[in-house]
C-alpha cells in the first residue's frame, strides 16, 4: 500500500511541473536579434593630456536607432582606494567621443571600450580599443645645458618641436647645480615604471616622467641612503632579469622591482676580503645574472641571478680570449652588442690603459660558460682608431660588429673586423661634438661652437655599410647653450 501511495504522489508532481510548463507559454515577449557593431578609425588612440579625442564610429546592425552608449576607461586610479587596480570611468554617454582627456598621462594604455546597449533586449555590444595619454614631455630627446652658473634641461618632441628650460619651468625652487652631468630614461619593466633622473656632484634627483617635476632626490630611492651619495648611473640589462642596479660612489644597489619594491636596498656585499670599487656599468645573462667590473681589483664580478645580492668572482680559466680575473686596465664603459638590443648575444666594454691612451675592446658573453661559449669571448686592442680615447661616448650596432666614436668635430666608426676607423661625418670646423646617443638606428649627436647660443643638434640616419645615410642630416635644431649630455626619454 505504501509503495502504491508513493507511486500515485510521483506521478502527481510530474503532471503538477508538466501542466507548470505548459501554462507558461506564452508568457514571454521575443525580439529580433539586433546585434550590433562598431567601426572605427583604428584600434589604438594617442591624446595629449588636456586635448579633445573625438572618434565617431560607424555603427551597424539591425535597428541602430534603439542603441544607447557608453565610452568607459579603465583602469582609472581611484583615490579613495589607492591600493585598488583601479575603476571604470564613463567618459560620455554620446555616439561620438568628442571629450577633453583629463585622465593622468602614461606610457600604458588605457582600454577604452565603447559599449552599445540595446534598450530593448538589454544586451550589450562592445568595441575594445586602446588609448594612451601623453604630454608633451612623453617621449622625445632630454638635453642637458650649460645655462649660466647652473644647468637645465630642454626637450625635443618627435615632432620637432624644441621647449628651453623646461626643467626650471618646472621646478622653479629647485635649480640644477653647475656640476649637473648626467640624464636617465630608463623602462624599468616592473613596479617602478619609468625612472627619470639627473645626476650631479653628491646627489640627483627622480623626475615624473609626464611633467618632469622633481618627484625625490636620488637618496630616497633606498630603503637606507647609501653611505657615500655620489650618483653615477642606473641600468636594467635585460627586461628577463631582477634589477634595475644603480651604482654610487662605487656600489651597487639592486631592486626588485618586478615584483616587490621600489626601492633599492643594501649594497652588494664584496666577493671576498679585498672588497670592491665597481665601475658603473652591467652587463646580463642567463648563466651568471648580473655582471659587473671591480675597478680597484681589474676582474669581472657577478651575482649570480634572482635576488642575490652577493657578489661572487669567476673562478681561474686560461682557455678564454682573456682572464676575467686580471683586465688591469680603466674600463671606460660596458654596452650591448649584437642580437636583440632586450637581450643581447653579447656586450662590448671598452677600456683604456692606466699609463698610456691606448685602448681595447673585450667581448663579454653573458649566456656563455666558462667552457665551450665562453664567457671571455674576444678582446683587441684598438688599432688605427685617432683619439678613440678622448669620446664623449661609445655607441654599437646590434646588427653589425661596429663601434661609433666622435672627437672634436669628427664622427668615426670602428670596423672591429678589420680594426681600424674612418671618418663617417665631419661637421664644421670649430663645432665640436659635445654628447652622442643612438636610437633607431640614427645617430643623435649635438654639438657646441664656444659662442653664446651656439649649441646645435643633429640626427645621422645610419645605412647598413655603417655610413650615414646621403652623408647628411635628417634634422637639425639650433639655439641651445653647450650641451653636456642628452638621453631618448621612453615614454
Amino acid at each position: 500500500m505504501r509503495q502504491l501511495l508513493n507511486n500515485i504522489i510521483r506521478s502527481l508532481a510530474v503532471m503538477w511541473i508538466l501542466t507548470g510548463c505548459y501554462k507558461d507559454k506564452g508568457n514571454y515577449a521575443y525580439h529580433t536579434i539586433n546585434d550590433i557593431n562598431a567601426i572605427t578609425s583604428a584600434d589604438t588612440f594617442r591624446v595629449t593630456r588636456l586635448d579633445t579625442l573625438t572618434i565617431t564610429p560607424v555603427i551597424k546592425g539591425l535597428d541602430t536607432a534603439r542603441v544607447r552608449y557608453e565610452w568607459r576607461v579603465m583602469p582609472v586610479e581611484d583615490p579613495a582606494d589607492p591600493l585598488s587596480i583601479g575603476k571604470i570611468v564613463v567618459l560620455s554617454t554620446q555616439h561620438t567621443l568628442h571629450e577633453q582627456i583629463t585622465l593622468k598621462a602614461s606610457a600604458n594604455y588605457y582600454r577604452l571600450d565603447l559599449v552599445m546597449i540595446d534598450t530593448v533586449t538589454g544586451v550589450s555590444y562592445f568595441r575594445q580599443l586602446a588609448l594612451q595619454v601623453t604630454t608633451a614631455f612623453q617621449t622625445g630627446w632630454m638635453l642637458l645645458e650649460q645655462v649660466g652658473g647652473n644647468t637645465d634641461i630642454s626637450f625635443i618632441t618627435p615632432e620637432n618641436k624644441v621647449f628651453h628650460n623646461v626643467y626650471s619651468a618646472a621646478n622653479p625652487d629647485k635649480p640644477l647645480p653647475a656640476s649637473s652631468w648626467k640624464l636617465i630614461s630608463i623602462n624599468t619593466y616592473g613596479l617602478l615604471g619609468i625612472l627619470n633622473q639627473v645626476y650631479f656632484d653628491t646627489e640627483g634627483y627622480t623626475l615624473d616622467n609626464t611633467t618632469l617635476q622633481v618627484t625625490a632626490p636620488y637618496s630616497k630611492l633606498f630603503f637606507g641612503p647609501p653611505a657615500t651619495v655620489q650618483p653615477q648611473n642606473v641600468s636594467k640589462p635585460s627586461i628577463f632579469s631582477y634589477g634595475p642596479f644603480t651604482f654610487s660612489a662605487g656600489k651597487i644597489y639592486g631592486m626588485n622591482s618586478i615584483y616587490t619594491s621600489t626601492l633599492f636596498g643594501a649594497a652588494y656585499t664584496q666577493p671576498d676580503d679585498q672588497g670592491y670599487t665597481a665601475a658603473p656599468y652591467v652587463a646580463g645573462g642567463l648563466s651568471y645574472g648580473a655582471i659587473f667590473f671591480d675597478q680597484a681589483h681589474h676582474r669581472f664580478m657577478y651575482d649570480g641571478g634572482g635576488t642575490s645580492t652577493a657578489l661572487k668572482v669567476f673562478p681561474p680559466n686560461n682557455t678564454m680570449a682573456y682572464d676575467l680575473n686580471k683586465v688591469d686596465k680603466k674600463m671606460l664603459t660596458m654596452k650591448a652588442g649584437m642580437g636583440w638590443d632586450l637581450w643581447p648575444d653579447n656586450w662590448y666594454a671598452v677600456f683604456k690603459n692606466e699609463g698610456d691612451d691606448s685602448c681595447f675592446l673585450y667581448t663579454v658573453n653573458a649566456n656563455g660558460n666558462l667552457t665551450t661559449t665562453p664567457v671571455a669571448a674576444g678582446m683587441q686592442a684598438i688599432l688605427n682608431s685617432p683619439d678613440v680615447q678622448r669620446s664623449p661616448d661609445y655607441l654599437f650596432s646590434s646588427t653589425v660588429k661596429q663601434m661609433y666614436y666622435a672627437a672634436d668635430n669628427k664622427l668615426y666608426v670602428y670596423d672591429m673586423a678589420a680594426n681600424q676607423s674612418r671618418v663617417v661625418y665631419q661637421f664644421p670646423a670649430g663645432e665640436m661634438i659635445t654628447a652622442l646617443q643612438m636610437q633607431n638606428n640614427t645617430i643623435t649627436a649635438a654639438t657646441y661652437d664656444g659662442s653664446a647660443s651656439g649649441g646645435t643638434v643633429y640626427d645621422l640616419p645610419i645605412s647598413s655599410t655603417g655610413d650615414i645615410s646621403g652623408n647628411s642630416y635628417t634634422r637639425k635644431n639650433t639655439g641651445f647653450e653647450k650641451i653636456i649630455t642628452l638621453t631618448f626619454k621612453v615614454g
